[in-house]
C-alpha cells in the first residue's frame, strides 16, 4: 500500500512538471529579435562617397508573415520579449524615406529579410544593414565643353519626373532604380551668343539605374579630326555627338 501511495503522488508530480513546462515553453511560438545598422556607402566606378546616414530610430519597422502583418512607426519601439510569433517564415523590413519619391535631398534606405520563427519560445536573430535604395545623379563639364558652349542647360527625364540638372549642387539628386533614364542638353555656342541662337544636343539614355549607385554624367568636348561632343556616365562613354564645324567658323 505504501508503494502505491508514492507512486501516486510522483505520478501527479510528474504531471504537474510537464504542465508547467509546457507553459513555459509556448509552444508552437516563438521571438525575433532585430539588430540593425546603416550604410552611406555609395559606389560609383570612378569614386564612392559616403552620405549621412538618419538615425536608426527614425527608421519604421513592418513584420509580415502567413495572415500576419505588424508595423512601428520606430524601430525603437520594437520590443523581442514583448512580441509572440507562430512557427514559420516571416519578412522584417526596415525603411526610411519612399523609394518612390524622386528630388533633392530626399535618400531611401531600407532592407529586408526573411526569417524563420521556430517554436517553443526559441528566438530568432536577424541582423540587417540599411542601404541606399534609390541613386544620385550629378552632372559635370569640362572646360572645353564651356569654352565652346558658355550656355547650356541640362534636364533629366525619369519615369515619372523631369529635373533640370546643375553643377556644383550641394545637395544630391535623388531618383528611383529604374530602367531608361534620359539626358537632354540644349546650348549656345560662342559663335552664336550674340544673336542667342539655340541648339538641342542628341539625348543620351541611361539604359538602368541601379540602388546605392552614383551616376556622374560628363559631356566633354574635343577638336582633333573635327568637333565632337563626348558624354561618359562614371569612366564609361555613353555617346558621342558630332558637331559640323561650319557652324561654328570662329571656334
Amino acid at each position: 500500500m505504501k508503494k502505491v501511495f508514492l507512486f501516486a503522488i510522483s505520478a501527479l508530480m510528474l504531471a504537474g512538471c510537464q504542465k508547467d513546462s509546457s507553459e513555459q515553453t509556448f509552444a508552437g511560438e516563438g521571438k525575433i529579435a532585430i539588430t540593425a545598422s546603416v550604410s552611406g556607402e555609395v559606389t560609383t566606378r570612378a569614386d564612392g562617397i559616403t552620405l549621412t546616414t538618419p538615425a536608426l530610430a527614425d527608421f519604421s519597422l513592418k513584420i509580415t508573415g502567413t495572415n500576419f502583418s505588424k508595423s512601428w512607426d520606430s524601430l525603437s519601439d520594437y520590443r523581442s520579449d514583448d512580441e509572440r510569433y507562430t512557427a514559420g517564415w516571416y519578412t522584417v523590413a526596415i525603411n526610411y524615406g519612399d523609394s518612390s519619391k524622386e528630388g533633392y535631398n530626399l535618400p531611401c534606405f531600407a532592407a529586408s529579410e526573411s526569417v524563420q520563427v521556430l517554436d517553443r519560445n526559441r528566438t530568432t536573430e536577424v541582423a540587417m544593414t540599411a542601404k541606399l535604395a534609390n541613386a544620385i545623379v550629378e552632372i559635370k563639364t569640362t572646360e572645353a565643353f564651356r569654352n565652346y558652349f558658355p550656355t547650356y542647360n541640362f534636364k533629366l527625364t525619369t519615369a515619372t519626373n523631369e529635373f533640370e540638372l546643375e553643377e556644383n549642387q550641394d545637395e544630391h539628386l535623388f531618383i528611383a532604380a529604374q530602367k531608361g533614364v534620359k539626358i537632354d542638353c540644349t546650348c549656345i555656342r560662342q559663335s552664336n551668343v550674340a544673336e542667342g541662337k539655340t541648339e538641342t544636343l542628341a539625348t543620351q539614355s541611361i539604359s538602368t539605374v541601379a540602388p546605392a549607385t552614383r551616376y556622374i554624367i560628363t559631356y566633354d568636348l574635343t577638336s582633333v579630326g573635327g568637333v565632337t561632343v563626348k558624354v561618359t556616365l562614371n569612366e564609361t562613354v555613353l555617346g558621342t555627338i558630332e558637331i559640323e564645324k561650319e557652324l561654328n567658323p570662329n571656334a
